[in-house]
């Protein structure tokens, strides 16, 4: 998308992310999931955003560390109560800067990594946040499971109809590239936002490869941070991956 950068999502929904995403992921599962995961260990984050998953897991005494390369983010997770207690650092993900630290746990959640526009851009990431694991640690990773026999579409969807706003998603759709392009179009009575987005998706066994490009090996699939079965079904995965032996 042209105009579209790592900074620009961030950027452009950080004021309305807690109020449209805010219940997107089963909080209470997630921390507990990621939690467990760590036995105690330090966790980094790759696309914090407002802090919705970091904070109520550094309010468990976890030392979260949380990048993003959205200054506005980064704002409203400092705001919020308990924001302080996780160390937001500002950068991109594919390479977070944090030094030659290593964590129990590097999770990305709810389709972030896909934000993350080249396949090339995604294997960079998982083999950066292979390289700061602790011994025994693990990378998580929580996405959509793509359906790969859709067409190339273009839609325009109304998603908030009220008296006073419009909300409207324009999206394009293309399978062969497995890419999606979208924006948010927010009319109201103080005017128009666009709020523009952008992912390629991988499919579970895509991202297994780039993975093991990593040198990480699939240790656990779940439908869900609950530890649902993961089968054919399935419409999201939580992919927990570790160094390979």
């Amino acid at each position: 998308m042209e105009g579209y950068d790592e900074t620009t999502y961030g950027e452009r929904f950080a004021d309305v992310y807690d109020d449209w995403y805010g219940s997107i992921t089963d909080t209470e599962a997630c921390v507990e999931a990621v939690a467990r995961l760590a036995d105690g260990g330090p966790v980094l984050e790759l696309g914090v955003g407002t802090g919705r998953l970091a904070i109520p897991l550094a309010q468990r005494g976890i030392q979260v560390t949380g990048v993003d390369a959205s200054p506005a983010m980064l704002a409203a997770l400092s705001d919020k109560p308990g924001g302080d207690a996780v160390e937001a650092v500002l950068g991109d993900m594919t390479d977070p800067p944090v030094g030659d630290r290593r964590f129990a746990v590097v999770f990305v959640a709810y389709n972030t990594l896909f934000n993350l526009v080249t396949v090339d851009g995604q294997r960079t990431c998982l083999a950066n946040a292979a390289r700061r694991l602790q011994p025994g640690g693990c990378v998580a990773i929580e996405a959509f499971v793509p359906d790969v026999s859709d067409a190339a579409t273009d839609s325009v969807v109304p998603k908030r109809v009220s008296a006073d706003q419009v909300v409207l998603s324009v999206s394009q759709q293309d399978p062969v590239r497995q890419e999606i392009i979208g924006q948010y179009i927010d009319i109201s009575e103080t005017g128009i936002r666009l709020r523009p987005w952008h992912i390629r998706w991988s499919t579970p066994e895509q991202l297994d490869v780039l993975a093991a490009e990593a040198g990480l090996h699939l240790s656990q699939r779940w439908a869900s941070w609950s530890g649902d079965d993961f089968d054919d079904t399935s419409t999201s995965h939580i992919s927990v991956y570790r160094i390979a032996d």
